[in-house]
C-alpha cells in the first residue's frame, strides 16, 4: 500500500496518527470479524465492492492519479491470491490482519486523497453506502486482530521479522508486511499497553524501514523522532537513543532531538528500565504467569511429551458396543488417557454431512461467551475467540444422525443433550484452560444435573495450531475432519473431575470447524450408574488457579 501513502501523507508523521482516527463504523455491518473465517468472507466482499468503485473513480480521471491505479493493482493482487483458494488464504492470520486493516484505516485515506469533482462524489457515495449497509470491520477488529497476532506470536514462538514476511513455522502462506503496517501493528500494541510486545514491531518497522530508497527524507526525521518518543515512554531507554542517533544523522541541527538525546543519556545513566504497565485483565490477566498456563502453552506447541499410563498401555481397536449394524462396520477408536477416560473416534462423520452443518450455522453465528464472573449472564472476552451458533438437533438430518451415531459410541441417553453448538474460529481463534462441568450448583437445574461429558466432533483440518489441550494430561489433540473426541467431566460419584480443564490452542493457520455436544448427568442412572463410593479424591487439588 506505499502508492496511497505517497498520495496522502509521503510519510509525514501527521497523516501516520490520522490512521488512530479513521475506519469506526456506526452502520449496521456486524462486528467481531476478526473472530471467525466466515466474517473475515464477508470483509473480503466488501472490499470487492469498494474496488469496483473506486476503478470506475480512476478510470474517470487523468494521468495525477496513476498512482491509485497502482494500489488497485496491488490490492487485485491480493484479491487473485484469495480468488485462487478462498480459505487457504483467509486462514493466514497476516492476511486477515492485513485485510481488516486495509478497510480500517487505507481506503479512508483514499477518501481523503481524491480531489472534488463527480467522479469523486460518485466515489465517496458508494463508500458512504458500503459503510451504511455491508460488511465493514470496526476498532474493535482492529484490536482484536492485533491481539490475535501477538497471541499466535507468543504461544508458539514466532519469530517477528518471519511473521511479518507472512511465514509461520517456517512456511510462508501470507503476503509480507510493510513497515507502516509493522509501525501500525505496534501502535496499536502501544495503545493497548502491551510494552512487551510493541518494542519487537516497532524495531521490526524501522528494520523494514531503513532499507527504503526515501529513507534518508525529511519526512522520516519526523517519524523517528514519534517512535522514539514511544520507546522512551515505555522505559526502552536505549533503543529510544539508537533512534536519536540515527535521527540527528539525518538532520544534525534538529534541536528538539539534540535536547532528547541528553533526556535519554540520562536515564540510561541512572538506570531506569521498562515501564511495567497495568494492562487490562483481560489482556494478560495473573493466570497468565502461572506454571499451569506455561504447560498449556507448551502441550499446544507439542513440547510435552505423554507420559506412559500406569494401569495398562493405551490401545487402538475397532468398536461398536455391540450395535448391531456397526458389528461389520466399526467405530475407530484411539485412547488418549485412561484416567480420566479421554478417547478419539475416526471417520465418524462424512464430508457430505459435515457441510450442511456448516452451511446452516453461517447465518447465525455471533461471538462466542462465557459466564460472567460474577455466575450472572454471560460476556464476550478475549481469553475466548471464536463464532458458534446453536441448533436444534431436529433440524436436519444430518443433525438428527450426529446425535444418534454419538448415542451409539458412548452408550449414554441422548435425550440428555443440550442443544448442538457450532462454532469457528478466526484470526488466532482461541479457548484459553477451562471446565466444560459447570462450578457452581446452582449454575444447572437439578433436574437436568452437570454436565457428565463433552464430545467434540471436528469439522475440518487445521494446518497448524488448534489443537484441543489438557494442560494437567500433558495431551494435546490436533483436529481431523470427521474424527470425534468424547471424556468425562464427572467422577462415577458425579463430583467434578478437575483434571479434564482443557483448551482451545490458538489457530495459527487454518479454519477451525467444531460441533459441540455436552450431556447431562440425571438421565444417564442405567447408562452410567452412579458410583457406590467416592472415587473424586483422586482429582482433588486439580484446577484451583482462575
Amino acid at each position: 500500500m506505499f502508492g496511497v501513502r505517497a498520495i496522502c501523507c509521503s510519510l509525514s508523521v501527521s497523516l501516520l496518527l490520522l490512521l488512530q482516527l479513521f475506519g469506526s463504523s456506526n452502520g449496521l455491518a456486524q462486528k467481531e470479524y476478526f473472530t471467525s473465517i466466515a466474517g473475515l468472507e464477508k470483509l473480503l466482499s466488501t472490499e470487492v465492492f469498494l474496488m469496483s468503485h473506486l476503478q470506475s473513480y480512476v478510470e474517470s480521471m487523468s494521468s495525477q492519479l496513476e498512482m491509485l491505479k497502482g494500489e488497485i493493482e496491488e490490492i487485485e493482487r491480493e484479491h487473485e491470491l484469495a480468488a485462487n483458494n478462498l480459505e487457504e488464504y483467509l486462514t493466514s492470520p497476516v492476511n486477515a490482519f492485513l485485510l481488516i486493516k486495509r478497510l480500517d484505516t487505507d481506503w479512508a485515506l483514499f477518501e481523503d486523497a481524491i480531489d472534488n469533482g463527480l467522479a469523486r462524489k460518485s466515489f465517496l457515495k458508494a463508500v458512504k453506502y458500503t459503510r451504511e449497509n455491508l460488511s465493514f470491520p470496526t476498532e474493535e477488529d482492529l484490536t482484536g486482530s492485533a491481539v490475535a497476532l501477538v497471541r499466535l506470536q507468543e504461544t508458539y514462538q514466532l519469530d517477528v521479522s518471519e511473521l511479518s514476511a507472512g511465514i509461520l513455522n517456517g512456511v510462508k502462506y501470507g503476503s509480507p508486511m510493510s513497515w507502516q503496517d509493522c509501525f501500525q501493528l505496534g501502535q496499536k500494541l502501544f495503545m493497548l499497553k502491551d510494552f512487551n510486545h510493541t518494542i519487537p514491531w516497532l524495531k521490526e518497522s524501522f528494520q523494514k524501514l531503513q532499507v527504503q530508497e526515501y529513507f534518508n527524507s525529511s519526512e522520516t526525521v519526523g517519524f523517528l523522532e514519534m517512535v522514539a518518543s514511544y520507546h522512551a515512554q515505555m522505559g526502552d531507554f536505549q533503543t529510544a537513543l539508537d533512534l536519536n542517533t540515527k535521527l540527528l544523522e539525518l538532520e544534525p541541527d534538529r534541536e528538539y532531538s539534540l535536547d532528547f538525546r541528553k533526556y535519554l543519556k540520562i536515564m540510561i545513566e541512572q538506570g531506569h528500565g521498562l515501564v511495567e504497565p497495568e494492562l487490562e485483565d483481560d489482556i494478560m490477566r495473573p493466570y497468565k504467569l502461572t506454571e499451569e498456563f506455561k504447560t498449556y502453552e507448551k502441550v499446544c506447541r507439542g513440547e510435552v511429551k505423554q507420559s506412559p499410563t500406569e494401569e495398562r498401555p493405551l490401545r487402538c481397536r475397532n468398536f461398536h458396543r455391540n450395535v448391531p449394524y456397526r458389528l461389520l462396520m466399526p467405530f475407530k477408536m484411539e485412547e488418549l488417557n485412561l484416567d480420566p477416560y479421554v478417547v478419539v473416534f475416526h471417520d465418524v462423520i462424512r464430508d457430505a454431512e459435515i457441510e450442511p452443518i456448516k452451511e446452516i450455522s453461517k447465518p447465525g453465528m455471533t461471538r462466542s461467551q462465557v459466564r460472567a464472573n460474577d455466575g450472572d449472564g454471560t460476556t464476550a472476552t478475549l481469553y475466548r475467540t471464536s463464532q458458534n451458533t446453536w441448533l436444534k438437533y431436529h433440524v436436519l438430518p444430518e443433525t438428527e444422525t450426529l446425535s444418534r451415531r454419538l448415542g451409539d459410541i458412548t452408550g449414554l441417553d441422548m435425550d440428555a443433550n443440550e442443544e448442538l453448538q457450532v462454532a469457528n474460529y478466526g484470526i488466532g481463534g482461541h479457548y484459553e484452560p477451562h471446565f466444560d462441568f459447570f462450578e457452581r450448583d446452582d449454575a444447572f437445574q437439578y433436574e437436568d444435573g452437570n454436565r457428565i461429558a463433552t464430545a467434540i466432533f471436528y469439522l475440518s483440518d487445521v494446518e497448524q495450531g488448534g489443537a484441543t489441550g489438557f494442560p494437567f494430561l500433558k495431551r494435546a489433540v490436533q483436529p481431523k475432519k470427521g474424527s470425534l473426541m468424547f471424556w468425562y467431566n464427572l467422577h462415577k460419584d458425579e463430583e467434578k473431575d478437575y483434571r479434564t480443564k482443557h483448551a482451545a490452542c490458538p489457530v495459527l493457520k487454518g479454519s477451525k470447524w467444531v460441533a459441540n455436544v455436552w450431556i447431562r448427568v440425571r438421565k444417564q442412572m442405567f447408562t452410567r450408574p452412579c458410583g457406590l463410593e467416592p472415587d473424586h479424591e483422586v482429582s482433588d487439588g486439580y484446577g484451583i488457579i482462575r
